[in-house]
């Protein structure tokens, strides 16, 4: 439930230094390991390496503590040119990933990218690369694998190979008979974009942190918000990797969160950095409902990677996880679920003086400026 209080609000205008946020910030009561669950699904769509809780295995030669190092070529097809303007643009934005990566595994893995600084000419036409996504109904001309090898092929004539974990693929935008990113799990790993990264305006890095996400060994897809982390939708505007899948994955430092169980929560006034900014401090408030259920509470603004968000997007976000529940990419079935936002792929987050209630619980915001101050504590 959520509603309007009448207790008085204040904004304050000045931001909060980073030491002041963790001067300020009291200890978390519990470790962060106490917040984990235990993976109660009874079945698994995506099958076992696909982890909806920690730990998470990395597969195909990646890893969730190190370095991954990567090609990134650039292939173009008797049929469909690419352009050098392109190409200038490609580069520029495909370095993002390693920055995301860099902040939201917070040091924990480190992308190397082998970019190569020109056009490579596939062997045969466009059609040739069509690849059917596993349900997708239509003819593929060449195996997956017959793909995979040559785009690895080509990657030996343009940048070093030697010890990557994986391959991408950037095909121009005139290529639209590649309706859809090419993805083979392998070693090393082969992905491209297609058609539709460009149809739905998806950023070429966000494909491809979304799709080696997966190869970290985490399930993603959840909460269903199109608007919240590229974990769920690659083209999302608010390119974030929210607490539960950091943790999942191994990503978060004991210092980011508050963990608490219920049964141990007493009144609590918590200061919240944004997920959307590289800013140090309390990242997330995680209560433990039971050893399958948890509250994740974050705090939200239009920042460095949400900067398509509109202007003054900004406030708190309530999270359920349940791990008895699947998560099935096109179907309802979630185990994560934003219970603010309450609208389907909305930003309306909790707002200064809206408290929302669940569980038993009543999250308050009291103050926002450059941060969030929430008051969490049990509902009368």
């Amino acid at each position: 439930m959520r509603k309007n209080t009448q207790q008085s609000t204040t904004t304050s205008s000045t931001p909060a230094s980073m030491a002041d946020l963790l001067l300020t910030n009291p200890a978390s009561p519990q470790p962060l390991s106490d917040c984990r669950l235990v993976d109660a699904r009874t079945f698994k769509t995506g099958g076992e390496w696909q982890a909806v809780t920690y730990p998470a295995i990395a597969t195909s030669g990646f890893t969730n503590a190190g370095n991954v190092s990567v090609a990134v070529i650039f292939v173009d097809f008797s049929d469909a040119f690419g352009t050098a303007s392109e190409l200038s643009e490609a580069i520029a934005n495909i370095k993002n990933a390693s920055a995301w990566y860099s902040w939201f595994s917070q040091g924990s893995v480190t992308y190397t990218l082998r970019i190569a600084d020109r056009w490579v000419r596939a062997p045969k036409t466009s059609n040739n690369y069509y690849w059917l996504h596993p349900g997708k109904p239509g003819v593929q001309l060449q195996s997956s694998q017959e793909i995979a090898d040559t785009y690895r092929s080509l990657a030996t004539t343009v940048v070093d190979t030697s010890g990557i974990t994986s391959v991408w693929v950037v095909t121009p935008k005139t290529a639209t008979t590649i309706d859809e990113g090419f993805a083979l799990r392998d070693k090393p790993s082969v992905f491209s974009t297609g058609g539709s990264t460009y149809s739905s305006m998806i950023p070429i890095w966000q494909h491809f942190v979304h799709e080696t996400l997966h190869s970290h060994g985490a399930l993603g897809h959840s909460p269903k918000n199109s608007q919240i982390g590229l974990f769920w939708n690659t083209g999302s505007a608010g390119a974030t990797l929210n607490s539960w899948d950091a943790m999942t994955l191994g990503w978060m430092k004991q210092e980011s969160v508050y963990c608490v169980a219920k049964e141990n929560l007493t009144n609590q006034t918590i200061t919240l950095v944004p997920i959307e900014r590289e800013q140090v401090g309390l990242r997330s408030f995680i209560i433990k409902l039971s050893k399958y259920e948890a509250l994740i509470i974050e705090s939200h603004r239009k920042d460095k990677w949400s900067e398509r968000w509109a202007v003054g997007t900004s406030g708190v976000s309530v999270m359920r996880v349940d791990t008895r529940i699947d998560t099935v990419w096109d179907q309802g079935s979630s185990t994560g679920k934003y219970l603010v936002p309450v609208r389907d792929h909305s930003l309306d987050f909790l707002k200064v003086g809206q408290t929302f209630t669940t569980d038993g619980i009543k999250v308050t915001l009291v103050k926002s400026g450059d941060n969030d101050q929430l008051l969490v504590e049990y509902s009368s």
